[in-house]
């Protein structure tokens, strides 16, 4: 009897230890990484439960290992549970009050909402400089400007959240995007431009380097640095580069009667929508949780000692170099370097879509036109070498000597232009390629960072979409039986009268949506007791909502009484009619 008891709370005892014990291992953490999958097990072959972005709060458990012997993290987060790798998985240092720091900080006249993100950088590399970039540029203004055009795009794969649907951005009437710079890309949205030039959502180790100062130093910028970046993609060791020189032979499509260049200036276009889009969200998205890693050098390219070659020449910090040429052509399968034409473009200068080019055509056009910047590039040493020579001339010089400055240009007489591609992501990433060329013992020294503060900036930062579903919440056809609108309707018109006979106490409203998955209220038969207008509502897939108003007025007037048109005049649907 004693010895049931007493094990019965020896075994209670033990349940508490066990529950007190998961508990104390329990750690705040931040998820490190542009988009990372959260598994449902601890493995990558697991379902994934969700994606988490870059520096989201999430608690951790003990780390356990896979077969595989890779470390993961059970993880809570604000909407459920679930399983991450080890290397995306932050924990934050603890910020001891340094005055010193903190007067630099206001010095530097960082608003408060920069501080937090900042603080937390110091402790951890307490030797970084940052430097504030006062632009004197209103917040929304600098949206508005960078959402104008097609300067601002996504991949075509990425949730609806992320793409545009300004006019122009987006087809309500077949319920697609338009490609700009070729098919695969489209515009971006508002709120995803918002969140990516928002300084503050990349206040980490690896996304902040896109505000690093580009200057030259040979002292700190080493051949074994430059490895570090090169390692495991298509530039990863090789062979001297005077092996590599290709003959010069002249390109199927450089001939000047496949187009003239349209601009005054060829050294001012645009340079590419840029990069591959590794971290983009969509049905087929990949993660950070996935590898970037290439087959690896085969072609024998030196790679490394071209950079630093090129680095040298153009007074260009050779990790920068490293990471925009990654950013450009990924894994290293694209047309513009693989040599079939004669020629190269490893920062894809040029290349963007037009006069009946792709955005790789034109850019082995551009390559093969003879002049500045050692062109001909009929070889990958010229391509580097005169690309860096053109980032040199073309945006250092001009004020932009930083990854962000080079995609949002938010200074000079030039704004909002000049931009050296339009891939929204493309200075987040780069600058995480960048950080990988530093090693721990380099992210000790004195870095320096400029970060861009603006005027009338919201409180909060700016959050990453994250809705999906589609947009289309418009209708394709709206009348009223047997009476008239006024105006004729169109789907981007919300706005209308209907005029009835004196005394009518009711009328039928027929609406159709241009989406199939869009749902409609206030269609049909309708009760005028006591209203002035009647409300139609379209709630799209993705929860958004348009309303068109059909304000009544009264009189003496004829009622057509027919089906299908109104006072004699058919009734005019725009766009198609419900999906099936």
């Amino acid at each position: 009897m004693h010895r049931k008891h007493f094990g019965a709370v020896f075994l209670s005892v033990f349940c508490l230890m066990t529950q007190f014990t998961a508990v104390a291992a329990e750690r705040a953490a931040l998820i490190k990484g542009s988009i990372v999958n959260i598994r449902s097990e601890a493995n990558v072959n697991s379902k994934k439960v969700a994606n988490l972005f870059s520096n989201t709060n999430v608690t951790v458990g003990d780390s356990v290992k896979n077969s595989n012997g890779e470390s993961w993290y059970p993880v809570t987060f604000s909407s459920g549970k679930g399983y991450v790798r080890s290397d995306f998985i932050k924990f934050p240092v603890q910020y001891q009050r340094n005055e010193q720091f903190e007067n630099d900080l206001n010095q530097q006249g960082f608003p408060e909402s920069y501080k937090e993100g900042l603080r937390s950088l110091h402790a951890e590399f307490p030797n970084w400089r940052f430097q504030g970039f006062k632009t004197n540029l209103n917040w929304n203004d600098v949206l508005d400007g960078e959402m104008e055009g097609t300067g601002s795009l996504v991949d075509k794969n990425a949730i609806s959240s992320w793409k545009s649907t300004d006019a122009g951005k987006y087809d309500w009437n077949t319920g697609t995007w338009p490609g700009f710079d070729g098919p695969t890309w489209v515009g971006a949205s508002r709120a995803l431009t918002a969140y990516y030039m928002d300084p503050r959502n990349f206040f980490d180790e690896s996304y902040i380097f896109q505000f690093l100062l580009h200057n030259y130093n040979p002292e700190e910028q080493t051949k074994e640095g430059l490895n570090s970046i090169l390692k495991g993609s298509f530039m990863e060791g090789g062979a001297s580069p005077a092996s590599t020189q290709s003959s010069t032979q002249e390109s199927e499509t450089s001939s000047d009667a496949v187009v003239a260049d349209t601009v005054s200036s060829d050294e001012n276009v645009i340079v590419s929508a840029g990069g591959p889009g590794e971290f983009l969200l969509g049905n087929e998205s990949t993660s950070a949780e996935a590898s970037e890693t290439s087959s690896g050098n085969v072609s024998g390219i030196d790679y490394s000692a071209i950079i630093m070659k090129a680095a040298e020449a153009s007074k260009q910090n050779p990790y920068v170099l490293a990471a925009m040429i990654l950013q450009e052509q990924g894994k290293g399968s694209s047309g513009s370097i693989s040599g079939a034409s004669g020629l190269y473009n490893y920062f894809n200068v040029g290349a963007y879509a037009a006069n009946g080019m792709g955005a790789v055509e034109r850019g082995i056009w551009y390559a093969g036109q003879s002049g500045s910047y050692g062109r001909p590039w009929n070889s990958p040493e010229k391509s580097i070498l005169g690309g860096a020579q053109f980032f040199s001339e073309n945006y250092m010089n001009a004020g932009q000597n930083t990854l962000y400055l080079k995609k949002w240009n938010v200074q000079g007489s030039n704004l909002y232009k000049h931009q050296y591609m339009t891939n929204v992501q493309g200075a987040a990433e780069e600058g995480a390629k960048l950080s990988k060329a530093y090693s721990s013992d380099m992210k000790q020294k004195a870095l320096t960072f400029s970060i861009p503060i603006y005027e009338n900036m919201p409180n909060e930062k700016a959050a990453i979409p994250t809705g999906t579903g589609s947009p289309n919440n418009r209708l394709s056809s709206l009348s009223v039986s047997g009476y008239t609108l006024s105006p004729a309707f169109s789907g981007d018109k919300q706005a209308y009268t209907v005029t009835l006979e004196n005394g009518t106490k009711s009328l039928t409203v027929n609406a159709s949506a241009t989406d199939g998955k869009a749902q409609i209220s206030g269609a049909g038969y309708q009760s005028l007791d006591g209203k002035d207008s009647i409300n139609v509502s379209v709630r799209a897939e993705n929860g958004s909502e348009r309303v068109y108003t059909i304000k009544i007025n009264y009189g003496n007037v004829s009622s057509s009484g027919g089906s299908g048109s109104e006072s004699g005049v058919e009734i005019v649907e725009v766009g198609k009619g419900p999906l099936n």
